[in-house]
């Protein structure tokens, strides 16, 4: 957990791993760093293109941040690369109880905690979320920093052609912390959801370069 909390020597090996994989395949283009806190939990709360945004979200923070990821990405090659990297599993399709008071606990302590409110990949436009955000923001008292990515989902197709893409961290969104006793209404809950939701759905119409576009724009 401390590790986790300050980032050891090893998670930070990792992201300059992640750095030299990313330059491989395209020009990553990093913006509004500064929104980042440099100190105190923190939740990353990113839009969800491409299987590249957590990898590359985890590599250029510059807090590494733990990411909560399906546990169907656990098997294989991916296990050791997940689990070195500090990655958690979380089960999508119920409510996951040991995920998230790990996460929890871990933004108590002034961690930094990443998640994809949509829930899965989809076009990007953060329509929807899943009220974990919210709840660990309302849970912990976590600022939630939203997260565009733009591009990513190009990167893994044409690498030979060095796309372009690039990662936005938008204006931190502050919470106060629920007492512990109180319980946490299911309104109170999807109200603070919605305000990441539509804070992150700005930021990504808003921060989109015109040659990177989405999946339902190149469709049209």
């Amino acid at each position: 957990m401390a590790d986790r909390v300050s980032g050891s020597a090893e998670l930070r090996r990792r992201q300059a791993i992640g750095r030299r994989i990313a330059s491989g395949l395209g020009h990553v283009r990093l913006l509004g760093l500064a929104n980042l806190p440099p100190s105190g939990p923190v939740v990353l709360a990113g839009n969800h293109l491409s299987a590249l945004d957590g990898p590359l979200i985890f590599a250029f923070a510059p807090r590494p941040p733990t990411f909560l990821v399906k546990d169907e990405a656990f098997t294989g090659p991916l296990v050791p690369l997940l689990r070195g990297a500090g990655q958690v599993p979380i089960v999508r399709d119920r409510v996951d109880r040991a995920p998230i008071r790990l996460t929890v606990e871990l933004l108590r302590r002034g961690g930094v905690v990443g998640i994809f409110p949509e829930g899965g990949r989809g076009d990007g436009l953060a329509r929807t979320a899943k009220p974990g955000v919210g709840y660990l923001a309302l849970r912990s008292g976590a600022q939630v920093v939203p997260v565009a990515c733009h591009g990513t989902d190009v990167l893994l197709r044409r690498p030979w052609a060095r796309p372009d893409a690039r990662i936005v961290f938008g204006p931190a969104i502050a919470f106060d912390r629920a007492p512990d006793a109180q319980p946490l209404h299911r309104r109170t809950v999807a109200a603070a959801t919605e305000r990441v939701r539509a804070s992150l759905a700005a930021l990504v119409a808003n921060s989109a370069p015109p040659d990177v576009r989405t999946p339902h724009d190149r469709a049209a």
